[in-house]
């Protein structure tokens, strides 16, 4: 039992040896791995974010829509409901 925990603990140490002697013999290697990884962690987490506060934003109606509401305003002024929803079906 003894010796088999004193092999595992060898075996921890020469895997955690291991990424260093990568990292000293690819350096350029390392750190553009490293580089592109922490790239691609902060575009998921500012999506994540972005996407979140987008949803809390209520959207803001866009020019057409601002006319589209001014003219049916002006327009039940003059036209019966009935002549309105039928203007109103034809521009939906």
């Amino acid at each position: 039992m003894v010796a088999q925990a004193n092999r595992m603990n060898q075996q921890f140490r020469e895997a955690m040896e291991r990424p260093g002697e990568l990292v000293k013999d690819y350096p350029l290697a390392s750190m553009l791995l490293m580089f592109g990884m922490g790239l691609g962690v902060g575009v998921i987490v500012s999506q994540t974010i972005c996407n979140s506060l987008l949803e809390m934003a209520e959207p803001e109606p866009s020019m057409t829509d601002k006319l589209r509401r001014q003219v049916y305003d002006a327009l039940g002024h003059v036209l019966t409901p009935s002549m309105l929803k039928q203007v109103q079906s034809y521009t939906s």
